[in-house]
């Protein structure tokens, strides 16, 4: 078999190294790669024209499942809307957002708030752009509308957790069983299939499996299920609009988010986020089966320092040591600080499952955890409570039990920052546990 794509185009190479990292750079880039299969290129080519052909409204929904076994936790349904206008652009809704990308420019606005938005160049790239402010793109419809129009650069950008797909089959339509015909696509560790209307040409329904690689454990399959409803669209000049004069700008989507204030988890309370208010209370389950529940008004006395993260999230893997870290320097200063690492997100949505995923990724990821505490927040019910829309999300929570501070992300000199706020915290003698009634509730 001839091999097309040997050597990925710049472009892609900028987006695999932004999106793996390291791990890219330590072994040869066509490693996991298989060879792209001339026919299944050429009717990947067609659908990828077929979409980009007549201004449409689509509804693309995802049902994420893992697989361990004859196990199976499937996550919810979430959907995408996006609108396509040939030569002009898309506008997309997901998770909130909304976001156009025309123009040579990405805007974005959120359903929390009317005073902000994200206007930046796109640089060329539509779809990097949007990869770029989001960093986790599972939607192949987007990669397929404005991503690249080489086909075997776009199945690289069909799912940004399956980077290495290349097109290597088709398999005919079978009347019989009613089925549209499929072209199929490929790595080392994963696989993928697009089921295509025999009649429109265009995606009805896709599937990509991924069963390997540093993020999947052996023996489980991380299932990505999606399906595609197209329709005309009805006034293609007025389908990209997205006023956003008045706004103030802002660089990054993850600012556009109102942090909403949410209940103190307990009857009649009014606490929240807020610097000031209670934090709300949780009882969750230790890493370590053998011990017990992690209270947090048991950690009364103790200012906490709460991050929520799950193993997809590069910045969190990246946080984890350095919390540890933090936790170690306020032990060795005689600081009372406890710090939790509250694991969410995740697909796994039972204890003993996630028990042993996390310990495996702890594992794999040589993390030395002393210092900071392993928690697990199966049904994302604490998360919620805490109104975390990003993460890493790091709350500092004072001896009180009331809410300090709170940040999304981590970066250079979060560590520091941190320090710099419990510094404070301590200075201010903030030791002792308030008494009930106090007034902060």
């Amino acid at each position: 078999m001839q091999n097309i794509f040997s050597t990925p185009s710049p472009r892609t190479l900028a987006f695999l190294v932004a999106l793996l990292g390291a791990t890219l750079l330590s072994r040869p880039v066509s490693a996991q790669m298989r060879d792209s299969d001339p026919e299944a290129a050429a009717a990947f080519a067609k659908v990828i024209a077929e979409i980009r052909k007549a201004p449409r409204a689509v509804e693309e929904t995802l049902v994420v499942t893992t697989r361990e076994g004859e196990l199976e936790e499937s996550a919810p349904k979430v959907t995408l809307l996006w609108t396509n206008v040939p030569g002009k652009g898309l506008k997309a809704e997901f998770g909130g957002f909304r976001i156009r990308l025309a123009d040579g420019r990405m805007q974005a606005v959120h359903e929390s708030r009317d005073d902000l938005a994200v206007d930046l160049e796109d640089r060329g790239s539509p779809y990097y752009a949007l990869f770029t402010q989001f960093g986790d793109l599972p939607w192949p419809g987007l990669a397929m509308s404005i991503g690249e129009a080489v086909p075997e650069d776009c199945a690289m950008q069909l799912n940004s957790r399956a980077p290495w797909l290349q097109p290597t089959g088709v398999v005919a339509a079978d009347p019989g069983a009613n089925r549209n015909p499929r072209i199929e696509f490929s790595s080392d560790i994963e696989k993928m299939w697009i089921e295509v209307d025999s009649k429109t040409g265009l995606p009805t329904r896709a599937e990509v499996v991924i069963h390997g690689g540093r993020m999947v454990p052996e023996g489980v399959e991380i299932l990505f299920d999606y399906q595609w409803t197209f329709e005309p669209v009805d006034d293609p000049a007025r389908a990209l609009a997205l006023p956003i004069e008045g706004r103030e700008r802002v660089d990054v989507v993850g600012a556009l988010e109102r942090r909403a204030e949410v209940a103190a988890g307990e009857p009649g309370g009014d606490g929240g986020l807020v610097p000031g208010r209670k934090a709300p209370l949780f009882d969750l389950p230790d890493l370590d089966a053998g011990l017990p529940d992690v209270s947090l008004q048991a950690l009364r006395g103790r200012v906490v320092v709460l991050d929520f993260w799950a193993t997809w999230c590069g910045p969190c893997r990246a946080a984890l040591p350095r919390l540890a870290a933090l936790g170690r320097w306020a032990d060795e200063n005689g600081m009372p600080v406890e710090v939790l690492a509250v694991n969410t997100s995740e697909q796994s949505r039972t204890l003993d499952l996630r028990r042993k995923r996390i310990a495996t990724f702890v594992e794999e990821q040589k993390l030395d955890a002393e210092g900071m505490g392993m928690v697990l927040d199966l049904d994302g019910s604490v998360a919620d409570a805490y109104a975390v829309r990003g993460l890493p999300t790091t709350v500092v929570i004072d001896a009180a039990g009331r809410v300090v501070t709170v940040k999304t992300g981590f970066g250079p000199g979060s560590e520091e920052r941190l320090k710099q706020d419990l510094l404070d915290l301590f200075e201010g003698g903030d030791r002792e546990p308030a008494a009930e009634g106090d007034g902060l509730t």
